[in-house]
């Protein structure tokens, strides 16, 4: 049982680091730095992949009866358990950060879109109205 100890360590310093990477991605979202976002994703995405297929071997049918009878380790699951509730509270925060971030930029993008309507609403020749900015290029007087 051994193996289960080490693979059960090993999900422990996945979940920590885990954390780490998510309040990582809190601080780039509040600061904006979308390089270092792309990173952390990159980085999440691979802790998440690792910390499944360690859950996988962790599932079966022996481990499962270890961890029930010996304390330590019982003990050791469920501390994996409440950190793995952790970075799940934590990405919900930054999902919500995220949320907030999009509307803010959709408003934004109405209100430039609605300002770039009004000042370039001009009239061709024929009469009909366009919202095509010449810039003045054409300009006769």
């Amino acid at each position: 049982m051994v193996e289960v100890a080490k693979i059960l360590e090993h999900q422990l310093s996945l979940l920590s680091h885990l954390k780490s990477v998510i309040s990582d991605e809190n601080e780039a979202l509040t600061s904006q730095n979308a390089e270092k976002l792309l990173n952390l994703a990159k980085e999440k995405s691979d802790c998440l992949i690792k910390l499944q297929q360690n859950d996988s071997q962790l599932a079966s049918p022996e481990h499962v009866e270890f961890f029930t009878s010996s304390k330590e380790y019982s003990d050791k699951a469920i501390l994996a358990k409440a950190m793995l509730k952790e970075c799940q509270d934590l990405n919900e925060q930054n999902a919500s950060l995220i949320e907030h971030s999009i509307a803010s930029l959709n408003r934004l993008s109405q209100a430039l879109q609605a300002s770039r309507n009004t000042f370039s609403l001009t009239y061709d020749d024929k009469g009909k109205t366009s919202t095509i900015s010449t810039l003045g290029n054409k300009l006769e007087a």
